[in-house]
């Protein structure tokens, strides 16, 4: 009797033929796919980005009054020892949250609230050369600092445009300042602009977008308002939230409305696209952080209601794809933690966040590498389409007909753990539990090839 693949009903409801992935850990990045920086306080919200020269920063703080740290990897999971002390740059311990913008290809700036509770409030944007030294260069001894009217969190007020200078919102106003941190007296009336804001800004070539909790604004950089974008510059949200927006190479703008856990896809004009509101997996998931883009998927990443971390991931038309058969896939590597942010590389995630071992109460802030691939629904017929196909269900022995040479065959749980490794035709398997899980397949000719197959 000829053998097709079939899932359990339980597998087929969350999975649809094509829209289907696997996650999994790049065991070769830290320990196990994961690096842990051990933290003297509590973490808080790290966050990652590409640096200039393809690796990776990642930045948060220690608190209460540990430090504000960036730390720089290797794309192995190391520390780069050029950066830093060691890979790690130590910054002022200003109360305040920080973020990170790059200047140019070897400038880092580096944004704070640097008071919070002295009138009137500051805000700080400090140089760095791409090595983690200071840049004295820049503005007075590397810092230039003003007043702000935001309040502590509105911290992505600093955009750099073309000619590498630099915009900042500071709440009642854009200021604009030269390469070199010095004011721009050209710009409006002696450096500055009036124009209401929540201290949060992107620019989008000669334009600027200006973001609140309950609209977008499309302005010159002059502040004066982009007519061609939503209503006489303006777009507003259905309801007002607290908002993470990005803007994309197309133009659209994605946002996060992270009170509601909704997702909004805002097109070039400032007209809504699409609303997605994000699943709670049959209420476990508890909240959403942050968000990135690849090719046709959305990923994000956030908080379960046993307080650990999830990876979530939507197709651009706004439907779930299934992780490992899986609405959501929970990081079990990590019981107790959050996922805050996360960078988006081809078939690649890299995830920022942190955990807590509780036998200790110890915090460490954590970056995980993730591997992702398309998962294929497949019968054995179907070799003109896949170059291997399985025998599904399989009982003792794993059997596959191919026209192609194999590397290895990795087995993986359909939670993502790798199980077994095989590299052979109608290898025993007799001591896997009945059950899903996830083939990938490696050939000699360099495709790799993920499947699921039924064990019975």
């Amino acid at each position: 009797m000829k053998k097709i693949f079939i899932l359990m009903a339980a597998a087929t409801a969350f999975c649809s033929n094509f829209n289907a992935q696997i996650i999994s850990l790049n065991t070769s990045f830290g320990n196990q796919g994961i690096v842990s920086i051990p933290l003297t306080g509590e973490a808080n919200e790290l966050q990652i980005l590409e640096s200039n020269d393809g690796k990776l920063l990642a930045y948060g703080k220690d608190v209460p009054g540990h430090g504000n740290k960036i730390y720089k990897l290797n794309m192995d999971g190391s520390f780069d020892t050029s950066f830093g002390n060691a890979g790690t740059l130590t910054l002022p311990n200003y109360p305040g949250n920080f973020n990170v913008v790059f200047q140019g290809s070897d400038k880092i700036l580096v944004t704070f609230q640097k008071s919070t509770n002295i009138s009137p409030l500051q805000l700080s944007v400090l140089r760095y050369n791409a090595n983690g030294t200071p840049d004295t260069s820049f503005a007075t001894n590397g810092e230039f600092t003003a007043s702000t009217d935001a309040i502590d969190g509105f911290v992505n007020n600093t955009a750099v445009l073309s000619d590498n200078s630099i915009l900042i919102a500071n709440g009642s106003k854009l200021i604009k300042l030269t390469s070199n941190g010095a004011i721009d007296s050209s710009y409006g009336n002696n450096g500055s602009v009036d124009y209401l804001n929540n201290g949060s800004i992107q620019n989008s070539n000669s334009d600027l977008f200006i973001f609140h909790n309950d609209k977008i604004n499309k302005t010159s950089l002059n502040g004066i308002n982009n007519a061609t974008f939503g209503t006489n510059g303006t777009f507003t949200y259905p309801e007002a939230g607290y908002f993470f927006s990005k803007q994309n190479t197309d133009g659209t703008i994605y946002s996060l409305d992270l009170d509601n856990s909704k997702f909004y896809n805002v097109s070039s004009a400032g007209i809504l696209s699409n609303t997605i509101s994000l699943t709670n997996d049959s209420n476990t998931l508890e909240y959403y952080s942050s968000f990135a883009s690849a090719g046709n998927k959305i990923f994000f990443v956030g908080t379960t209601s046993a307080d650990a971390p999830f990876i979530v991931s939507y197709n651009n038309s706004g439907n779930p794809v299934s992780l490992n058969s899986q609405i959501s896939y929970k990081e079990t590597a990590i019981p107790t933690g959050n996922y805050t942010s996360l960078l988006a590389k081809n078939n690649t995630l890299y995830v920022a966040g942190d955990r807590k071992d509780t036998s200790t109460n110890q915090w460490y802030y954590v970056v995980a590498k993730y591997n992702i691939s398309d998962a294929t629904l497949a019968t054995m017929e179907s070799t003109a389409e896949h170059s291997i196909s399985f025998e599904s269900p399989a009982k003792s022995n794993l059997n596959f007909s191919t026209t192609e040479k194999v590397d290895k065959i990795e087995i993986y749980s359909a939670d993502g753990k790798l199980i077994k490794r095989v590299n052979k035709n109608n290898s025993d398997v007799s001591d896997l539990a009945k059950g899903v899980y996830i083939i990938k397949t490696e050939l000699l000719n360099g495709k790799v090839i993920t499947k699921k197959v039924l064990k019975n």
